[in-house]
């Protein structure tokens, strides 16, 4: 999703959000050489004596770069870790395991400077840190409990970048929210532009039923199921969620519709498992967009027989909503980068409301598509 969000205003925003990944790896690269400089110069004093040798430059450099690695595998750890445990407890697993990478990271660089530039040629100080690390790891000996507070104040180098990966964080979610109350607004404009007195609308469906039942009753239940669509999109859809039965049943009203639109040659099937109770809630028109698509991109893409499967399943709290079309042999149109845009939004839609909570798989082969949505309910 950061990438559908325009990153635009002040320079901080820029800064925390450059437009190509190529910008963006340079600006880890600048950001990480500063960082190990910065923190070189502070440690001046202690080498300054034989600062002329390349090998004390080259360990002392090591020691500063050893962080970079350090931290990328924790903010790897991080997000793995993000969707499962929260709060305190995921703080506490960061930390200790940022503790257990620092000492892996630091045995490994006191054991190559052994091997290749000789401990002996390091300062003093190294030389100390070095043979507490590199020794027998035992809790009664007090140089242990030396090297675990040293590993707790190493752990101080990830400040700096954690905070920064903080603000950016914090800084999307701001767009994140803000995209999301713009699109809201944008709808409701929409809407009330195109907003027709929906009294007015059901009267002219009511009258075109009225003249079109003598003539062809396939056509008036036709018009009498839109007028049903219409009441649906007008009165049902303006909160964010709604009772699942009411989806669900006009999910089914939506699929005669369309039946009836097909001229019956699409083989439907629609099985429903599992209690409904009256507290479960979905995101509105989230079952009925994966239906509109099944017929869009499968039913009406071709002239032959087609067919629709569509299996609901309630169990715990949790919906499993799975629909599988036929995929035309013959496509009747095709229009390049027209697919999809309603799985795309959909998708969203659940990692707004759902975040690690939600299962959206999509499977075909060459003559079917499945859509499998797996949300919670309760």
């Amino acid at each position: 999703m950061n990438n559908d969000i325009t990153k635009r205003g002040s320079l901080i925003e820029r800064l925390l959000f450059p437009r190509t990944q190529k910008l963006r790896i340079s600006y880890h690269v600048l950001f990480w050489v500063l960082f190990i400089l910065l923190h070189y110069s502070y440690a001046l004093p202690t080498i300054l004596k034989k600062n002329a040798d390349p090998t004390v430059t080259i360990a002392s450099f090591c020691y500063f770069l050893k962080i970079v690695p350090e931290y990328y595998i924790c903010v790897g750890f991080y997000y793995l870790l993000r969707n499962y445990i929260k709060g305190f407890l995921l703080f506490l697993v960061l930390f200790i395991f940022a503790l257990v990478i620092n000492h892996i990271f630091s045995v490994a660089l006191y054991t190559g400077v052994d091997y290749y530039l000789g401990l002996e040629n390091m300062t003093e100080r190294y030389r100390m840190f070095a043979n507490m690390y590199l020794a027998p790891f035992n809790l009664r000996d007090p140089n242990t409990w030396l090297v675990i507070s040293s590993d707790i104040s190493e752990v101080q180098f990830f400040i700096l970048p954690a905070a920064l990966k903080t603000a950016k964080f914090a800084a999307n979610e701001r767009f994140i929210r803000q995209k999301i109350e713009d699109d809201a607004r944008n709808m409701e404009l929409k809407a009330l532009k195109s907003q027709i007195n929906p009294h007015f609308v059901f009267n002219v469906l009511n009258a075109a039923y009225a003249k079109v039942l003598p003539v062809s009753e396939d056509a008036a239940e036709y018009l009498q199921k839109v007028s049903e669509i219409l009441r649906f999109s007008l009165y049902e859809m303006n909160d964010e969620f709604i009772k699942l039965e009411t989806e669900l049943a006009y999910m089914k009203l939506y699929i005669e519709l369309e039946s009836m639109r097909s001229n019956r040659r699409c083989h439907i099937n629609v099985e429903q498992h599992g209690d409904m109770k009256d507290t479960y809630r979905v995101p509105t028109v989230s079952l009925i967009t994966l239906v509109e698509n099944a017929f869009k991109h499968g039913v009406h893409s071709t002239r032959h027989d087609s067919f629709v499967d569509v299996q609901v399943n309630v169990s715990a709290g949790l919906l499993t909503f799975e629909i599988t079309n036929s995929k035309p042999s013959q496509p009747l149109r095709s229009k390049s980068g027209s697919g999809g845009i309603g799985l795309v939004n959909l998708e969203r839609r659940l990692g707004i409301y759902y975040p690690g909570r939600y299962k959206l798989e999509k499977s075909e082969t060459e003559s079917e598509f499945c859509v499998s949505v797996q949300i919670p309910v309760e």
